[in-house]
């Protein structure tokens, strides 16, 4: 019987990369402690320009506008972190979940009625062309709430449609069509893909209000290609093999056959991508928040510091100071990916 691997210890470069993540973390975590008590980035503009090392109150100098540079840098951690690991995050979920789901049930596994396949279009149609007017009409709610109310108040008008179709006077709503899952996927992944990552956010903001949330939200869509990719080439490799046959002549549950065979399999591959992704998330997020794209203005960024330490060449602390935080960010998320990429290989 073979002893199960041990994991290598880490270099001194992996145990310095995770360090810094930690400090990394713990900075976005407390400039959001900071920001609910109040204590935000001040302008002061007669303190403007102050080099660092010379003020304890102002320790890493200060801005054009006189504000300092080290809480501006770690209220521009809050908002890296968040460009980063939530939307990498539940951008990998996502993509787990459609590559597994297309993996699973092929080109002939999902079966759908006419009558519910033109009513769930018909209801999309509905939501994309009534959605204006029930906003205008509910404008003193939240736009969370008046979505989810609009949803429902749909839903409970489609659902007595879709009963209505399954009645026998509606004969071709009963009929069955075969929905090609794993070849839709395919070409949706191979279209997606064409985009450069900064062009497809460059082109996405556009047309939505410049905020976090709306950001997070179109990261998340672009970046859920590559690990749908990934997991639907591990599952489909992985359901080849004779353990995958035995479950499924045992009838154990799909779920228990991914999470103690599958996984183990896949968490390699997806870890070392969402490690890569993040740290070039760190990167896009500073260059869209330096083109002045994506980001309010009143948002604190590194990318918004590099852009206006170009109208102060003098003031070196201005350009020193976030270049090295942001570089730091991204070779030790790539230090760990590396890691990561070295053991799934072992």
């Amino acid at each position: 019987m073979e002893k199960p691997k041990t994991p290598s210890p880490l270099a001194w470069k992996e145990k310095l990369a995770f360090l810094w993540l930690v400090l990394f973390t713990c900075a976005a975590g407390l400039s959001q402690v900071w920001i609910s008590l109040g204590y935000d980035v001040q302008a002061v503009p007669e303190e403007a320009y102050r080099p660092p090392f010379r003020l304890m109150q102002h320790l890493l100098g200060t801005d054009q506008l006189g504000r300092d540079v080290l809480l501006y840098l770690i209220h521009g951690c809050r908002t890296s972190w968040l460009l980063a690991f939530p939307p990498m995050a539940l951008a990998t979920l996502v993509g787990i979940l459609s590559g597994t789901i297309a993996a699973t049930l092929g080109n002939n596994g999902l079966k759908i009625s006419l009558g519910k396949l033109f009513l769930s279009g018909l209801l999309l149609l509905a939501l994309f062309y009534f959605y204006p007017l029930f906003q205008w009409s509910t404008r003193q709610w939240s736009g969370a709430f008046q979505f989810a109310v609009y949803i429902g108040c749909a839903l409970m008008i489609s659902y007595p449609l879709v009963k209505v179709s399954q009645k026998s006077f509606f004969k071709w709503g009963n009929k069955k069509v075969t929905i090609p899952v794993d070849e839709g996927l395919q070409k949706i992944i191979g279209i997606w893909a064409t985009f450069p990552k900064l062009l497809l956010l460059l082109i996405l903001t556009l047309f939505t209000p410049f905020s976090i949330l709306t950001l997070m939200f179109w990261i998340c869509a672009t970046y859920w290609v590559l690990p749908a990719r990934v997991s639907r080439g591990m599952v489909l490799q992985l359901q080849k093999e004779s353990y995958y046959e035995t479950a499924q002549a045992l009838g154990i549950p799909f779920k228990r056959v991914f999470t103690h065979f599958m996984w183990p399999q896949l968490k390699g591959p997806l870890l070392t991508n969402f490690c890569f992704a993040a740290s070039g998330l760190l990167g896009i997020g500073s260059t869209l928040a330096y083109l002045g794209i994506g980001l309010p203005a009143d948002v604190p960024s590194w990318g918004k510091m590099l852009a206006n330490a170009r109208f102060s060449l003098e003031a070196w602390w201005l350009i020193a100071f976030p270049s090295v935080v942001l570089l730091a960010s991204i070779f030790s998320l790539q230090v760990i990916g590396h890691k990561f990429s070295s053991q799934a290989k072992a």
